[in-house]
């Protein structure tokens, strides 16, 4: 993880439970598929990082609406633009299939969102 990446990851409004979620799905992400955590059940998945299902269902989805993560199926995926595990070659793959609409980790903005400096100060 980079600069920006723990300045982003320092700067996010996350809960406490977001910050350790997010640092256990690093620990436990699949090496050879790259960022891709597995999740057979909430509950399982719960058990295995050892905190409660509300906790880690509340954590994924604020750990999601911040960019950190993003859904794969039933499974998650670390942003690879923020956290990797490989070659570059790999990563740069891995960054081009991020889903458009996920919010980016190092603004907190969602896409689509244009923000217009000034504006029209004549007479309208």
């Amino acid at each position: 993880m980079g600069y920006a990446a723990h300045w982003a990851l320092g700067d996010a409004d996350l809960s406490a439970a977001s910050y350790k979620l997010f640092h256990k799905m690093c620990a436990i992400q699949n090496r050879k598929d790259h960022g891709l955590v597995r999740v057979e059940s909430q509950t399982k998945f719960a058990e295995q990082v050892g905190m409660s299902q509300s906790s880690v269902s509340r954590a994924l989805k604020q750990l999601a609406e911040a960019g950190f993560i993003y859904p794969d199926g039933r499974d998650w995926r670390l942003r690879p633009d923020f956290v990797f595990n490989g070659n570059g070659a790999a990563q740069g793959r891995a960054i081009q299939n991020i889903p458009a609409d996920s919010t980016d980790p190092y603004t907190g903005k969602a896409p689509g969102l244009t923000v217009i400096d000034g504006g029209d100060e004549g007479d309208s």
